[in-house]
């Protein structure tokens, strides 16, 4: 009996210990991020061509948003209208967290460079924050900014996919530039939050995520 019950109890650790992730599982999603990519295009649109894996469900395609769904998590790919544009026309602009997140909260980051289709290294910044078991991921370069809501399960796979996504994508950067004015890129920009109300479920703790600064002016 005694033998069972240890046994028993070594499963439940087990099980417990597999469900934490470290640092060096994300690390070993970001181990070939310099390698060269080997995927084709499988979706097009007016803006950006990218590879969507055969496991991941469109959900939703705008001009300049796609909503996807792996799982019981959604991930979320917009252009980076205004990285594109500024990287255009100043070159010393730095990459930045947006700020929307509580730092309080982040339990991975990374900033580092990616290799894309082109063989071109992008610089970008991926940032993970959990809130009782549930997490937000947030991986932005000059060309994209990708937002994932995944559960724990979900969490390193959903990271690997959003990566690939990535570094596969093609931007049509200027069309993008010829097309949208520094008006157009503000008022894109301000409809950025309630971007998250379509990845977080409707029990979601999408608040307890975000900065005061941003509830505050995401409420005026």
């Amino acid at each position: 009996m005694k033998k069972i019950t240890m046994f028993l109890l070594c499963l439940l650790l087990c099980g417990c210990a597999s469900a934490v992730h470290s640092n060096a599982d994300f690390d070993a999603v970001f181990a070939d991020e310099g390698n060269e990519i080997k995927v084709r295009h499988n979706n097009y649109t007016n803006y950006i061509d990218y590879y969507l894996p055969s496991d991941v469900k469109e959900l939703e395609s705008q001009e300049l948003s796609h909503v996807f769904m792996y799982n019981n998590s959604k991930m979320i790919m917009d252009l980076n209208v205004s990285g594109i544009i500024n990287n255009r026309y100043y070159s010393d602009v730095a990459l930045q967290n947006e700020g929307f997140f509580d730092d309080s909260r982040q339990v991975y980051n990374r900033s580092s460079v990616y290799l894309n289709e082109e063989n071109k290294q992008v610089e970008y910044l991926f940032n993970v924050y959990e809130y009782d078991e549930e997490y937000l991921l947030y991986l932005v370069s000059k060309d994209l900014v990708f937002y994932g809501y995944a559960d724990n399960e979900d969490l390193i796979p959903l990271s690997s996919k959003m990566l690939l996504m990535a570094r596969s994508a093609s931007i049509k950067n200027n069309d993008i530039i010829s097309n949208f004015s520094s008006k157009e890129v503000i008022d894109y920009e301000k409809k950025q939050v309630n971007l998250f109300e379509t990845i977080m479920p409707v029990n979601g703790q999408i608040n307890d995520f975000l900065v005061d600064d941003l509830k505050t002016n995401n409420d005026e």
